[in-house]
């Protein structure tokens, strides 16, 4: 039977005039404060100074946890971002939204009775609940570049600033705004706010298309990968900060590392493993790098880095000049750690070179799906194998023995260089990705959202002459 389609009537969407005028700089405000918040409270660390005068046993089972928190909210983001995707775009809005309601309710319950104890369960709770709101915030923005680069902007900006916290003074504060803008004590008015806006989100979404096919499956690509890569890095980190020590278990662990980046890359759709083998490079370049201590007036610097970065990545799409960047980047890292703690220009510089770096790599790899760029943050957010290194004098994985950059602390260029064997082979990775996957080869989009259509049947056909 023959049928034609026609566009659906208009009066049918159910957002407010009002607040569909500014759809677009909701969306953006919502993605830039949301994807913040959840960087934020994945990676910064908790405030220690709350527990200080509590058991030793407790603090210590605190600080240990640390890594595995951020790396179940590593795997919870990209398993949210696989399962709203079946769901629709709206659906990604009001899972974003639940998850902040969570994180403030979790706030207000623990703010006034902090424990080593319940703060060991907050940092859980922070952890998964911001890795849903990470990985379903991906997907509510993901196709919209404005909230996308909003969105990016956010999350890569606060995941570098809360990795390069420095250790708090002894017997007193620094500056109040960078002090709760790099711990995980964020104030409850910002969460209110980013909370706020991911519901007017939810207000500002048109009905999706009831299409006659939808897309409904679970997109298990992006969630092996991620898998691997959070497995592989969480079990072979901790088990080198208890083994560390001779040149042969630095190359294991290097090993582990680039062969879990590539299985994880090819595991992704046509050649969005770029991106997922760019940030396994950068992730350990930037942390080799010596960022501490730093003056207060260099505090907009990473952000600012981070926004000029994206721009040239989306302007010049080049993974091998990202590749280069970030070899460049673990030399910079290798070669001032013996001067960094002399001259307050060298950490400040290091950061401003990390954030271009991260920026230019996440631009000029960007893939077209979410969840493979969920997949590359997640390997921004689990502690790496640098991490581990710094980690190996006092047995954790982490760089301060309260999960903080000591400015204080030994250096060494061996991180360095470590961040430099694993780019190398992360370079050797995506000759064989490219090789493997033809260039034309386009990534299937997670789910179409064509026009939104109805059927109506055709009355003008088969209609037979009388007699």
């Amino acid at each position: 039977m023959g049928a034609r389609f026609a566009l659906a009537d208009p009066q049918s969407r159910t957002a407010p005039l009002a607040l569909r005028r500014y759809a677009v700089p909701i969306e953006a405000m919502a993605a830039l404060l949301g994807a913040a918040v959840a960087g934020l409270l994945l990676m910064a660390p908790l405030d220690l100074g709350w527990t200080s005068e509590g058991p030793v046993l407790q603090l210590d089972l605190l600080v240990l946890n640390m890594p595995r928190a951020a790396a179940a909210g590593a795997a919870f983001a990209v398993v949210s971002a696989a399962l709203v995707v079946a769901l629709g775009r709206k659906t990604a809005w009001i899972a974003s939204s639940g998850s902040a309601v969570v994180l403030v309710i979790d706030r207000l319950w623990n703010c006034d009775a902090a424990t080593p104890g319940n703060m060991t369960t907050a940092n859980y709770i922070d952890s998964i609940f911001s890795g849903i709101l990470l990985g379903a915030l991906a997907v509510a923005v993901f196709g919209k570049p404005i909230a996308t680069g909003a969105y990016l902007i956010g999350a890569l900006s606060a995941i570098l600033i809360a990795d390069q916290t420095a250790l708090p003074p002894a017997g007193g504060r620094g500056n109040p705004l960078i002090e709760w803008a790099s711990s995980g004590t964020l104030p409850v008015w910002l969460l209110v706010l980013a909370g706020a806006l991911l519901v007017a989100g939810i207000a500002v979404q048109q009905p999706e298309p009831a299409g006659e096919h939808e897309n409904t499956d679970l997109a298990m690509g992006p969630i092996l990968s991620a898998l691997i890569l959070v497995t592989a890095t969480t079990l072979s980190t901790e088990w080198f900060v208890q083994h560390a020590g001779t040149p042969a278990q630095m190359g294991v662990a290097a090993a582990i590392t680039i062969g879990a980046a590539l299985v994880a890359a090819l595991l992704l759709p046509g050649r969005e493993g770029t991106l997922v083998l760019l940030a396994v490079a950068v992730a350990n370049a930037g942390s080799a790098v010596i960022a501490v201590p730093r003056p207060d007036w260099s505090a907009p610097f990473p952000v600012l880095a981070v926004v000029a970065g994206l721009a040239v990545g989306r302007r010049w799409r080049a993974p091998w000049i990202a590749l280069a960047a970030t070899a460049g980047l673990a030399v910079f890292a290798a070669g001032t750690a013996g001067i960094a703690h002399q001259y307050a220009v060298i950490p400040v510089l290091g950061v401003i070179l990390t954030a271009l770096a991260i920026g230019f790599c996440f631009g000029t790899a960007v893939p077209k799906t979410a969840g493979s760029a969920v997949v590359a943050l997640a390997v921004l957010v689990v502690p790496c194998l640098v991490v581990a290194l710094r980690g190996s004098s006092f047995g954790r994985v982490a760089y301060s023995a309260r999960w903080y950059r000591d400015p204080h602390g030994a250096v060494s260029a061996v991180p360095g260089t470590v961040a430099l064997v694993i780019t190398l082979g992360c370079a050797a990775g995506l000759y064989l990705l490219w090789r493997i996957r033809s260039p034309r080869a386009v990534s299937a989009p997670e789910r179409t959202l064509p026009p939104r259509v109805i059927a109506v049947p055709d009355r003008t056909r088969n209609v037979l002459p009388q007699g």
